[in-house]
């Protein structure tokens, strides 16, 4: 029988970033914030609330992407991302990567993954490295994998890894600086669809270019970045923040960690809890545009309200997820986290980022099971952008007689 523990999350240091919005009194039954554009959005945190904001096609993303609409960046974003297109235009851009996503899909990437971790882990016992486990392990995962699916040289990573984290910081005090970063991802991507740079045969860029001739209204060239813009920007530094908030949180919580060092089968449950809790950015969500009215819990929503589905507070909502702070790693829930979306616009790669998180930790467990955090997690740096949130490093020590680090966290056991 396995003894559970259980940690608050709120017990994290640093996970959890403050609000980016402002509550505002509003004459309405439903609560209202102040979204960095100044604009009013309806905020909805009800687990079914935010479910029907997302699922309900009536709330448009597109409205939102244009000069002076309601955002958390800057200002616009691509056009053509899939973020910002409503259907039918998502549908037909989503189509192309449905397949090379997939569960099925993905599990083509298992070997490249698990190689890239198990060198990196092994370089970093051997001294090879140094002991940090995401400067030698986690970095390379997520660009690898990137690299592999669109067939784009592995080489090229320090280069658009460069634009694409400028770009998902999202300073707001240099949009220059992230309009030449765009300009130069897009511009990247274009030449490898157009043929001014070579992109490997079996890859997702040139399976898709090369077969374009035998489809039924294929994407042209400005669709077709978009959605890579999206596998680029999305499978790099999303899936990476999120896999590196996963390995920090069982760090800073030596007995989750035990938990799975002593029952690694245990570690597909433990994921989707880590998932379920921890934030991506300082947004759980990009704002909608209603086109009718909605009707939810706490009211009906009129046509044309800029609204908020805040999937952070939903994944926490004690309706659904009882003790909803509680990292149980046997939770077993009866309906699923929204941290990869609902609806149209749900993340693209869950598959992938559980597979490579999997991987990790199955890995980390083998080779390093005496892993600890080698730092007060008060002093690590950390990249506090807008949509990309996460720790820049995770010292380690691997002496198992070491003993617990003085600024773990010491939690309850059930």
């Amino acid at each position: 029988m396995l003894t559970s523990t259980r940690v608050c999350v709120l017990d994290i240091p640093n996970l959890d970033a403050a609000p980016y919005y402002m509550p505002i009194e509003a004459d309405t039954p439903f609560p209202q914030i102040r979204i960095p554009s100044g604009h009013a959005a309806v905020h909805l945190t009800r687990y079914e609330d935010v479910k029907i904001a997302l699922g309900d096609p009536a709330i448009s993303r597109t409205l939102c992407n244009v000069e002076g609409g309601p955002t958390f960046l800057p200002g616009t974003t691509q056009k053509e991302l899939l973020l910002n297109l409503d259907d039918p235009a998502h549908a037909r851009s989503r189509a192309t990567i449905s397949k090379d996503f997939s569960p099925r899909g993905v599990e083509t990437l298992r070997e490249v993954v698990d190689a890239t971790v198990r060198r990196g882990i092994a370089d970093m016992l051997e001294g090879k490295r140094a002991p940090n486990v995401f400067a030698s392990v986690l970095e390379d995962v997520t660009s690898t994998a990137v690299c592999h699916i669109l067939g784009i040289p592995l080489q090229d990573r320090p280069m658009f890894q460069q634009w694409s984290r400028i770009i998902q910081v999202v300073p707001p005090d240099d949009v220059a600086g992230i309009e030449v970063a765009v300009k130069a991802c897009y511009s990247y991507l274009m030449e490898f669809v157009t043929g001014q740079r070579a992109a490997a045969p079996d890859g997702f860029i040139r399976r898709y270019v090369d077969n374009r001739r035998n489809m039924h209204e294929p994407l042209d060239d400005a669709e077709f970045v978009g959605v890579l813009l999206g596998i680029l920007l999305g499978g790099d530094h999303n899936a990476l923040s999120v896999m590196t908030k996963c390995v920090y949180t069982l760090l800073c919580a030596p007995s989750l960690w035990a938990h799975i060092v002593g029952n690694p089968t245990r570690i597909p449950t433990m994921i989707e809890e880590l998932i379920r809790l921890i934030p991506i950015g300082k947004l759980s969500a990009f704002p909608r545009i209603a086109t009718r009215e909605i009707v939810t819990s706490v009211g009906t929503i009129p046509e044309g309200s800029v609204v908020y589905a805040n999937v952070f507070l939903a994944n926490r909502d004690p309706e659904v997820f009882p003790e909803p702070l509680t990292i149980d790693p046997e939770r077993i829930n009866t309906k699923p986290h929204l941290q990869f979306g609902y609806g149209i616009h749900s993340c693209m790669g869950p598959a992938l980022a559980r597979l490579e998180i999997s991987i990790v930790l199955n890995a980390l467990v083998a080779m390093a099971p005496s892993m600890q955090l080698d730092a007060d997690p008060d002093s690590l740096r950390w990249i506090n952008g807008t949509v990309l949130r996460r720790p820049d490093e995770l010292p380690v020590r691997f002496d198992a007689l070491a003993g617990k680090s003085p600024h773990s966290i010491h939690a309850s056991q059930s």
